[in-house]
């Protein structure tokens, strides 16, 4: 399996550079699956029509998350440019259903979409103002043709859960990491080369998972806000603490994990 690394949105959230400088630009990165005559993708980032009309991101959170409007950016238009057709995308993991992670479904509307039952859900009856504002309808006003997963599907994995996931290559799982949402996960891949494991946002920076634990400034209080359930969070991000070195952890908005994998800083 063939796994390409994305940059499917940029963010520069306005209160960041005061509050948590760590996070003042942020990436949104995916990954690009290739197995024989399929594509899956892992997490969408923004999609084509968020670009055209930014307020199908909710007016606060367009306001707060600040993100870059810039259609060659979409996951859409990067598998284009790659060489494929968008239409091969047959199948979408997602990590958790938020804005800037699930904003490209619409782009693919054949593809099934993966996902922990609880995190669908949630997004399609949001139980709160708080996922009422970060979950879009707009994002799955098409339809998408869903594949839900229960956790006691899964089994055992160097002291998480991993899950297979149904019609796909038996190399790939998903991971239940709740805590940032309700049926937050991880996408475990293997490459080949050995196990990467696609975080989500269960964490920001790779320095909040060195011996210690101690996040940078601002972190921890910004997931204290942005966590759904922050004591299953940071028991999640401890069992991800036991993985480092032995698997490959990638964050979807750690700028410095885009510089080592694009070689150039975030712009």
């Amino acid at each position: 399996m063939k796994v390409r690394f994305l940059n499917c949105g940029l963010m520069h959230p306005r209160l960041a550079p005061l509050f948590v400088p760590h996070l003042d630009r942020v990436p949104c990165l995916c990954l690009l699956l290739e197995e024989e005559d399929r594509l899956v993708l892992v997490d969408t980032g923004f999609g084509t029509r968020d670009v055209s009309d930014p307020t199908r991101l909710g007016r606060f959170g367009a306001w707060l998350l600040n993100p870059r409007m810039d259609v060659r950016l979409t996951a859409r238009e990067q598998v284009k440019r790659l060489g494929y057709d968008p239409d091969r995308v047959c199948d979408i993991v997602c990590t958790h259903l938020d804005r800037d992670h699930a904003g490209g479904l619409p782009d693919f509307p054949s593809a099934s979409v993966h996902v922990l039952r609880e995190e669908m859900e949630a997004a399609l009856s949001p139980r709160s103002a708080r996922e009422r504002e970060r979950y879009r309808p707009c994002h799955f006003a098409h339809g998408p043709h869903w594949v839900a997963y229960d956790e006691r599907e899964g089994e055992e994995w160097r002291g998480l859960m991993r899950i297979p996931l149904r019609g796909l290559p038996e190399s790939l799982f998903l991971v239940p990491l709740q805590g940032h949402t309700c049926g937050h996960c991880g996408v475990l891949v293997e490459t080949g080369e050995g196990w990467l494991l696609h975080c989500g946002d269960a964490y920001y920076v790779m320095e909040e998972l060195r011996e210690g634990g101690k996040a940078p400034v601002g972190v921890a209080g910004f997931r204290a806000v942005a966590h759904m359930s922050l004591p299953r969070a940071l028991s999640r991000l401890e069992r991800l603490r036991d993985l480092v070195g032995d698997v490959t952890l990638v964050a979807s908005h750690d700028q410095f994990e885009y510089r080592s994998r694009f070689g150039r800083p975030l712009d």
